[in-house]
């Protein structure tokens, strides 16, 4: 006995009702369903909300006729696998043959057509269609199986990684915990418990805030509305009150924690002690601000003296002169003039402590006009000369038409002094080039030497407050000199640079644009360009 198989949709169309009967009672009932229509455009209505094993199609019909009805069928995507079957009451025609197969007809049959004929047809797709649906079904019921098996997999990585997770969380000395999306602690490590003392219970949600510095609470809150707004991380300094009462500073870094989707799904956060460290860093900031303020105080009270002492010394000078006669030096005058010289040079270590503080407040201000940086780069090199042939060192100034611009004269024959006077102390018995010249539309003053140059690891730190790439011992001064250049440099909107070999001598150069401040006059340069550690 064969088995009841499940019914399956068979849609006969014909405009005949009596065709149509014909049809419902070759086919039996409950294996087949068959479902009438009576034109083409009611067929292709099904069609459109309905899933056939076999479409039963007449040719002749007077709206659409059956070939058209089989062309949109195979044009529709839902559809166009389903079989169809032409019936025709016409004789045999073999165009119309040619035509039925041309539209992706499985086959014809001519009316009256032969009962048995018709279900032994029906019978074939009615059961490739079944053997489709149970493949279809078992397709889905493994789809379904592999998604259980999925979840479950990912249930167990998930909870494996929370384990994890809270291992970790639980190893490392930070306090650690998260939050949900809306912002809500839902964990904390045991380091929460170790420094504050509160149990978990009482910290979850907002509560954990109760320790929160009362100066710092307003400020967290709001920082942390507004990352959770941008879904952003956050970094701030907050006070965290300990088990001894005490509040301790703590760095307090959150980040979101998002899905496959990229949607927040809760937060990452950490507290990190760094109570000493902060302390220590203000009380380094306190030591270099009263340092600065020593230097301001000891720096205008030694120029005073040193001011009179070295007018007295130069006046003693052009009296001994005249009470000589005019006659050529002697030890005394020879003494006198390298007293003077000492002064002068500890009036210019005076002078650059006085710039120092001047950058680091805030308060160097700079009094632009028009000049010619030629005109000043040569200045500069007759004040040297005396200095540089003592050393053995001939300066050659490299220069063609006059290079001139709105800056302050001062300042820039401060930045000619201090780099040829490095020129002079580091490479002695040579020659130093100084070049003064247009580069790229921006005005360059470059002085080059032939000394023992600087070691890489030095470059940008001889740019920093009492920095050297020599041992002190060896060689004089404090080591600001190219710090000033570069705080002058950045004063008029220029930049300073450097290249240098060990062995083989230094270049240092400045670049200037040529209307920087437009003639404006005392303006100041911001204290946060003072660096301490010499890096731009």
């Amino acid at each position: 006995m064969r088995k009841m198989e499940p019914h399956v949709d068979i849609l006969a169309v014909d405009d005949r009702p009596r065709d149509l009967a014909t049809i419902g009672a070759i086919l039996p009932s409950p294996e087949y369903n068959v479902i009438q229509a009576r034109s083409g455009a009611e067929a292709l209505r099904r069609l459109l909300h309905q899933d056939f094993a076999l479409i039963l199609l007449d040719v002749v019909m007077p709206d659409i006729d059956g070939f058209e009805v089989a062309r949109i069928v195979k044009q529709r995507e839902r559809c166009k696998l389903t079989p169809i079957i032409f019936l025709t009451g016409a004789a045999n025609d073999v165009s119309y043959i040619y035509k039925a197969y041309s539209l992706g007809a499985v086959d014809y049959l001519q009316k009256p057509f032969d009962p048995d004929v018709l279900r032994a047809k029906v019978r074939i797709f009615a059961d490739l269609f079944r053997k489709d649906r149970r493949i279809t079904e078992q397709a889905e019921a493994l789809r379904l199986a592999d998604l259980r098996e999925r979840d479950r997999v990912l249930t167990e990585v998930r909870r494996a990684n929370e384990h994890r997770y809270r291992n970790l969380a639980e190893a490392i000395p930070q306090v650690v915990w998260t939050a949900n999306a809306e912002g809500e602690v839902t964990y904390f490590n045991e380091r929460w418990l170790e420094h504050t003392g509160v149990p978990m219970d009482r910290s979850l949600g907002a509560q954990w805030q109760s320790v929160l510095h009362p100066s710092d609470a307003a400020t967290f809150v709001e920082r942390w509305r507004e990352t959770m707004g941008k879904e952003c991380n956050l970094e701030l300094e907050l006070r965290l009150r300990g088990r001894d009462r005490r509040y301790r500073w703590f760095l307090c870094r959150v980040a979101p924690d998002r899905n496959g989707e990229g949607r927040v799904v809760g937060w990452l956060g950490t507290f990190t002690d760094f109570d000493d460290r902060k302390r220590a860093f203000d009380a380094a900031e306190r030591a270099i601000q009263v340092r600065d303020e020593f230097l301001s105080v000891a720096s205008h009270e030694l120029r005073t003296p040193l001011m009179t002492l070295d007018l007295r010394l130069k006046s003693l000078g052009e009296d001994l002169q005249l009470t000589r006669g005019g006659e050529g030096p002697d030890p005394c005058s020879r003494k006198l003039d390298a007293a003077v010289r000492q002064s002068d040079r500890l009036m210019g270590l005076v002078d650059d402590l006085l710039d120092v503080t001047r950058v680091t407040n805030g308060k160097l201000s700079l009094r632009r006009d028009r000049f010619d940086l030629v005109e000043a780069a040569r200045e500069v090199i007759d004040q040297l000369a005396e200095t540089a042939a003592g050393a053995g060192c001939t300066v050659v100034l490299e220069a063609g038409v006059p290079v001139v611009g709105v800056w302050d004269r001062t300042r820039l024959e401060q930045v000619f002094r201090n780099l040829l006077s490095n020129a002079i102390k580091y490479a002695p018995k040579s020659e130093i080039g100084v070049f003064v010249g247009e580069r790229d539309g921006v005005a360059v003053a470059e002085v080059r030497d032939h000394g023992m140059g600087i070691a890489p690891k030095d470059i940008q730190r001889v740019f920093g407050q009492f920095e050297r790439a020599v041992p002190p011992r060896n060689y004089g001064g404090l080591g600001l000199g190219l710090f000033i250049v570069q705080e002058i440099a950045r004063a008029h909107s220029g930049e300073v640079r450097v290249e240098s070999k060990v062995g083989q001598g230094s270049r240092f150069w400045i670049e200037l644009p040529f209307e920087s401040g437009s003639g404006i006059h005392g303006l100041p340069v911001a204290a946060a360009t003072a660096r301490a550690d010499g890096v731009p």
